[in-house]
């Protein structure tokens, strides 16, 4: 995975703060608080986690709250290690350059601010204006001068960031009226090469959107069924040539032992994996989600450690690319890394395709 971070060093482009000569004492805590996935604390927490998914279902809150039926559905150990891999994170990425430096950053973070994220009725959680060009610039790298290109959801307003540094036509689908006209507008006022069209992707996908795009972005609900379905849309809307990608957010420590289920999934589809960037994503957390979660640390771990684990500013998540391949290959066994992630890391030689230089394309 190292070598997959050098390789993909663009995304942390731009300045970056000087790291403090001592540490913080919320970046102590976090420190100490990984020392811990080893010792007793995992048991306490275990019974704790069980005892908080009793009362959820007792209360009925997982038919209310998605973030509770995720909570629910998630095996422990899962839970657990998604915890600890979001203080590590926040330890690699403490110091990291966050000011709004580029006009498609700003651009974006008014965007967002504009938004009014439905994150009860469309499970809404935009990612970090940096994030969301991070992204196009990795997208960038896939991409050719005839690449047809699709977002697939789009409340962190990618298309933006891509149609700024690529002259490709960018398709846009979206459920919410809202982005979609946030979208548009910004594509007329910037005179950016953006299309966009209303879609649920809970009925069938319009025929004319089929197997008719090289690239497919998407960022879908990280629960695997929920997981399931926003890929499978997005596999039907890609192209079946040996230059298409799938781009997705997910997590790999949440999903646990499910994630062989995505893997299956993706093997079935004669999709094979070209990189696996952990920790990419970097999500700002809703109130009402650092409500639920300040309620669950004072319920269940109830311990300083937790709770500076609990009140980080950022949710994170890794990105998985995908290349469609003709034909699959055999099955290659590995008791100690997940297949996606073992192949991902022995495919970080460059992709196909031409690189398209964003100074050509904006003045």
């Amino acid at each position: 995975m190292a070598k997959l971070r050098d390789a993909f060093s663009l995304s942390r482009r731009g300045a970056r703060e000087s790291a403090p000569s001592s540490p913080s004492p919320a970046t102590m805590l976090l420190s100490q608080f990984l020392l811990l996935a080893h010792q007793p604390w995992r048991a306490r927490a275990d019974v704790s986690l069980k005892r908080a998914k009793r009362l959820a279902r007792g209360l009925g809150l997982h038919h209310i709250f998605h973030e509770v039926k995720t909570f629910v559905e998630t095996e422990n150990d899962a839970l657990l290690e998604a915890l600890f891999t979001q203080a590590r994170t926040f330890l690699e990425r403490e110091h990291e350059e966050t000011s709004l430096t580029s006009e498609s950053l700003q651009v974006i973070a008014a965007l967002q601010k504009r938004l009014r994220v439905k994150s009860h009725v469309l499970h809404q959680l935009p990612c970090t204006p940096a994030t969301s060009v991070r992204r196009a610039d990795v997208i960038r790298q896939y991409a050719t001068a005839e690449s047809r290109i699709l977002c697939l959801g789009d409340d962190d307003f990618v298309s933006i960031a891509l149609a700024w540094i690529l002259p490709n036509e960018i398709t846009v689908l979206d459920l919410d009226p809202e982005i979609l006209s946030l979208i548009e507008a910004t594509a007329v006022k910037r005179q950016l090469r953006i299309r966009c069209r209303q879609v649920d992707l809970r009925r069938p996908l319009p025929d004319d959107l089929k197997d008719s795009y090289d690239i497919v972005v998407t960022d879908p609900i990280y629960a695997v069924p929920e997981m399931l379905v926003f890929l499978s849309a997005a596999y039907a809307c890609l192209r079946k040539a040996p230059t298409s990608y799938l781009f997705t957010g997910c997590s790999r420590a949440l999903a646990g032992r499910s994630w062989a289920t995505i893997e299956a999934w993706a093997e079935a589809h004669h999709l094979v994996p070209c990189a696996f960037l952990p920790g990419f994503n970097a999500y700002p957390k809703t109130k009402r989600l650092q409500l639920l979660l300040n309620v669950a640390e004072r319920l269940l771990l109830r311990s300083s450690l937790s709770r500076a684990c609990v009140r980080l500013p950022y949710l994170y998540s890794d990105y998985l690319i995908l290349r469609f391949r003709e034909e699959s290959r055999e099955p290659t066994p590995h008791r100690d890394t997940p297949k996606l992630i073992k192949e991902a890391n022995d495919a970080h030689h460059p992709p196909c395709g031409a690189t398209l230089s964003s100074d050509a394309h904006r003045s």
